[in-house]
């Protein structure tokens, strides 16, 4: 009873501090594409709409200032002015970049196919579109700009026919001239949009450039990049870590990492054009900035009254704490980072801010081109009010003009309450436990002594033979606590076991050499790719850890992080290179399997089981992984 007591306490506990816990903010339905530096107190955020009721929605009601909210780490923020792009004449600018030294030279024609696929779609949407095609490898060109599809076309096909004559390739080198072009082509300060769509093998070169440096530039001048990385059978040590990089440089500028042999390139790369259809403009000015910040980071909400319906994920930006940044936030603003929430609706408790009069939109840092809208002052319903990014003395100003942040705000940014209650409950967990187990200790009365008679004068017992001795220890195979579990090989380089026998709760397979339970050298695996997990009835899950090229279970490929199970008899595929067939001889399913996802069940052996070896017979050496499985199954 009192252990019965003891859980529900428990459970009760853990499922308050759980639900006090933030959340992990994520990109959901908004990704930040241009950030450029702060200037004056002002910037210009280009946003891409990706949720597709969201995206309607703006379309059919319009958009305004009240319908968005920046919320930025160091500093407050107010949205003064919206609008989509593709309601004015700004300027589109494309290039297109194709990796010419030798290595590329097996996948040119199907990289052409597919540009030649894109300039289709460009085609039916040719409105202020202009698109460059460059080389590139230990020097690089660009041949062509081009506003027609008829021009593009024939501008590629005279590309392709040069062939793959460069000796190497200098491949983030070009990357960042090629960002540099388009943004010198057209310049934020014109609006409009500036992509680069890179064609490469993702082959040996340099590693003077930095990633996080490259996508931060990029984002800086509003250049969004997509790779279309051919991976083929690999390319030397080191090729996965390279891949891992693509896919970084094209997430951190905003753009799209396209891998040719995930089956949807074509798709994916023709629905950049209609991407371009769903991006906006916002308008920020900062306020309650601190001297001498030089970066800040932000995110960007959707708003329905008070509701957030979709949301970026954070983006680091250069500050400046000049002119109006510098002042105190008017009470409309909140000051922080957006608040934790656990998925779409979730209330922010957070105002979004209607533009101020006098807001300046034509200096250099807001970079506002000619037709573009600041929004008129308002309230809605999100409770916002009118007032100027500078304000009045009030809340956060001291004597003398100097600024503090009021004190809600600095007891934000302290030690995190969810953390110290978490701490405290389990304080109080552990002296609750000890409680019940001293109590269930003093409630347990004393045995009482027996007190035996004896018979006079007993004669004394006769002597007891002595025990035999002790027969040696058999050997206990581990699997007979755990159903035996098998990984056997179907395709993987050479050097693998047949099968491997997994009896482990948590197997880990990756090319991270010392730290796998199974590391494998492929260039195609990431570090960590994928998790197997077992439980005790038998269930067997797989996990795909944000692998490069993805895992499969029966040809599906898994989703970033998705966890599924896998039945006897299924293929588990690591990338194109790695694929094993889970093998479990002691079970198998209980019928066809139940929507509840029931836990298999023993079946009964097909042939009499062998006896075990004794303990001085020879044992057979085998790959095994195992470990004590505790909990209950899934």
């Amino acid at each position: 009873m009192h252990m019965h007591r003891t859980v529900f306490m428990i459970a009760g506990l853990l499922a308050v501090l759980l639900v006090g816990a933030p959340a992990v903010a994520a990109d959901n339905g908004l990704t930040v594409l241009a950030v450029p530096p702060a200037s004056n107190g002002q910037t210009r955020l280009q946003i891409e709409v990706t949720e597709p009721s969201l995206q309607k929605e703006l379309r059919s009601a319009g958009v305004s200032p009240e319908r968005f909210r920046v919320a930025v780490e160091q500093a407050g923020a107010q949205v003064t002015g919206v609008r989509r792009m593709a309601d004015s004449s700004e300027g589109r600018y494309t290039v297109l970049a194709f990796d010419q030294s030798g290595s590329f030279s097996e996948y040119w024609s199907q990289a052409f196919g597919l540009a030649k696929d894109y300039a289709d779609a460009l085609g039916a949407r040719p409105r202020h579109h202009t698109v460059a095609v460059m080389t590139f490898g230990q020097s690089k060109s660009t041949h062509c700009e081009e506003r027609t599809a008829a021009g593009l076309e024939a501008c590629l096909a005279k590309v392709q026919r040069l062939g793959t004559v460069q000796r190497v390739t200098r491949l983030k080198f070009y990357i960042q001239q090629a960002v540099r072009e388009a943004a010198s082509e057209q310049p934020l300060s014109r609006g409009g949009s500036r992509e680069v769509i890179v064609f490469t093998d993702a082959g040996e070169e340099s590693a003077a450039l930095k990633v996080k440096e490259l996508a931060r530039e990029a984002r800086d001048k509003g250049v969004r990049l997509h790779l279309v990385v051919f991976s083929g059978q690999g390319k030397g040590k080191g090729f996965a870590q390279r891949l891992d990089e693509m896919s970084q440089l094209a997430e951190g500028s905003g753009g799209r990492y396209i891998q040719v042999e995930d089956g949807n390139a074509r798709q994916a790369l023709t629905g950049l054009v209609g991407a371009l259809e769903n991006l906006y403009w916002l308008d920020v000015d900062f306020c309650g900035v601190k001297p001498g910040q030089t970066s800040d980071r932000l995110s960007v909400e959707a708003l329905s009254g008070r509701a957030t319906t979709a949301w970026s994920g954070p983006v680091s930006f250069r500050q400046r704490a000049e002119g109006r940044a510098i002042t105190a936030c008017p009470g409309s603003v909140t000051m922080g980072p957006a608040p934790a929430r656990t998925g779409p609706g979730s209330q922010t408790g957070a105002s979004s801010s209607a533009a101020s009069p006098g807001t300046a939109t034509g200096n250099s840092g807001s970079m506002t081109p000619p037709g573009s809208s600041t929004g008129t002052p308002g309230t809605g319903s999100t409770g916002s009010t009118t007032g100027t990014a500078a304000g009045t003395p009030g809340a956060g100003m001291q004597p003398g003009g100097s600024m503090s942040a009021p004190v809600s705000e600095s007891a934000s940014r302290g030690f995190p309450w969810w953390l110290l209650a978490l701490l405290v409950g389990l304080g109080l967990l552990l002296l609750l436990v000890l409680i019940v187990l001293l109590s269930r200790r003093r409630s347990e009365p004393a045995p009482a002594p027996q007190v035996v008679a004896l018979p006079p004068a007993a004669e004394p017992p006769p002597a007891q033979p002595e025990p035999p001795p002790a027969a040696p220890a058999v050997w206990k195979d581990p699997f007979a606590t755990l159903p035996e579990t098998r990984l056997v090989v179907v395709k993987g380089p050479p050097g693998l076991e047949p099968f491997y026998r997994v009896h482990k709760a948590s197997f880990t397979i990756g090319a991270r050499s010392g730290e796998m339970d199974l590391a494998v050298e492929l260039p195609q695996l990431s570090g960590h790719h994928a998790t197997v997990q077992l439980f005790k009835a038998g269930n067997v899950f797989v996990k795909d850890e944000h692998s490069t090229n993805g895992t499969f279970v029966d040809g599906r490929r898994l989703n970033p992080g998705e966890r599924v199970q896998v039945k006897p008899g299924q293929s588990i595929r690591l990338s194109q290179h790695l694929e094993f067939t889970l093998v479990q001889p002691g079970l198998q399913p209980s019928g066809e399997p139940s929507a509840s996802g029931e836990p298999l069940v023993a079946a009964p052996p097909a042939e009499p089981v062998a006896a075990q070896p004794s303990a001085d017979a020879p044992r057979v050496k085998s790959r095994t992984f195992y470990a004590p499985v505790r909990g209950d199954d899934e």
